[in-house]
């Protein structure tokens, strides 16, 4: 309570019978009124003051905890690339890290989302006309497109290694190593062109299935050869 409340409520309780007399009972009352309002104002001040403070330290251990949350995440996911850098997604995960952690690498890194778009979108398309045409007799044209990805992924993990010596936002991204970021994306187009045609050989030897019975594969299986050979060199 502020010094001018107490004073207040001292002349409300305490007020002589002659002060009474003087001013009247009504006054008594209106003194002892304004004592309770100075008195609840000082209240309200120091209320106010605790639940500000309260306030500014609640906002700073929320602050403290996102960033803790936000590092521990970026460390899960460095160790989860780590384990397996030839998962797609993992891979994914990693680039948008890179990103983030320097926006300059953003032109590499989002050639390499696109050739990792392509590739999933031959993907879903070959299982798509497998699926819609039930031809189980072509699933291992899947398992090799998926091996070709993987080879893609050795590819970006090339790329990233690159990357990872000018992770941080303040290095000069023209001391990349520019030849093997080019040959690896190049390797990949070839790897694309590769899936893109053995998707036509697909769709070739399923409508002739399907419309004329022919079982002779012999032209898709020279190209999945290609494609093993490749993926394995």
């Amino acid at each position: 309570m502020s010094a001018g409340g107490l004073v207040g409520l001292a002349v409300g309780l305490s007020a002589p019978p002659a002060l009474i007399v003087a001013i009247g009972i009504k006054g008594v009352s209106s003194i002892a009124a304004l004592s309770g309002i100075v008195a609840a104002t000082g209240a309200v001040s120091l209320a106010g003051g605790t639940a500000a403070a309260v306030v500014s330290s609640v906002k700073k251990q929320n602050s403290t905890k996102l960033l803790e949350s936000e590092l521990e995440s970026e460390r899960k996911s460095f160790s989860d690339y780590a384990q397996d850098s030839l998962n797609p997604e993992k891979t994914r995960v990693r680039f948008e890290q890179l990103r983030k952690n320097n926006p300059s690498l953003g032109d590499i890194i989002d050639k390499c989302i696109i050739q990792m778009d392509k590739m999933d979108s031959f993907q879903s398309r070959q299982q798509s006309l497998l699926d819609a045409n039930e031809a189980v007799y072509l699933l291992d044209t899947v398992e090799v497109i998926r091996e070709s990805e993987r080879r893609m992924c050795r590819n970006f993990r090339n790329i990233i290694n690159c990357c990872i010596l000018v992770e941080d936002s303040t290095s000069d991204v023209s001391e990349l190593d520019y030849d093997v970021i080019d040959s690896s994306l190049n390797d990949n187009e070839e790897e694309l062109k590769s899936v893109s045609t053995l998707l036509k050989y697909s769709v070739t030897y399923i409508n002739n299935y399907n419309r004329n019975g022919v079982k002779d594969r012999s032209e898709l299986d020279a190209w999945l050869k290609v494609m093993k050979e490749s993926i394995g060199g």
